[in-house]
């Protein structure tokens, strides 16, 4: 069984890697099949394949696709007969959650990075495996442009 816990991180990242990691998660939701505990294993890992390491390792921690698909699948299976369905609608919470703050960056033209807070859902598997979700709204914290770091 899977344990799982709840936190609150920060990252840096640019508007392109959020979008990345938006969708990175959206297939994690997609190929997780998560109302129906059938994980596409094999359609995760092609979809994840052209990600960086950095990007899915902001993103799921474990940082290789094929890695993330073994993880999805394993809880997939492992949370579907009692809460799968709930952690698929957390993982749509959180994809939604992304594309809210990415449509607030698009104006910030003079910044290149952000740093943002955000609600985790982390689950640890029993190989080892650590994978975790964007679970809810973030907030900027600060933001880089070409003068330096700044409040907004």
């Amino acid at each position: 069984m899977a344990r799982s816990r709840e936190y609150a991180a920060s990252i840096t990242v640019s508007i392109a890697q959020l979008e990345q990691m938006r969708d990175a998660q959206n297939y994690s939701y997609i190929y997780g099949h998560w109302g129906d505990g059938s994980a596409d294993k094999v359609g995760l890992t092609g979809a994840l394949a052209g990600y960086s390491a950095t990007i899915l390792g902001l993103i799921f921690v474990a940082s290789t696709p094929a890695g993330i698909a073994v993880g999805i699948t394993s809880l997939v299976a492992s949370l579907f007969a009692t809460t799968g369905n709930d952690t698929g609608h957390v993982i749509q919470n959180g994809v939604t959650s992304m594309t809210e703050m990415i449509r607030g960056l698009k104006p910030l033209t003079r910044y290149d990075l952000f740093q943002i807070r955000f609600p985790f859902l982390e689950f640890s598997l029993q190989d080892g495996t650590v994978i975790r979700f964007i679970s809810g709204n973030g907030v900027i914290e600060r933001a880089h442009s070409g003068s330096g770091w700044e409040i907004v």
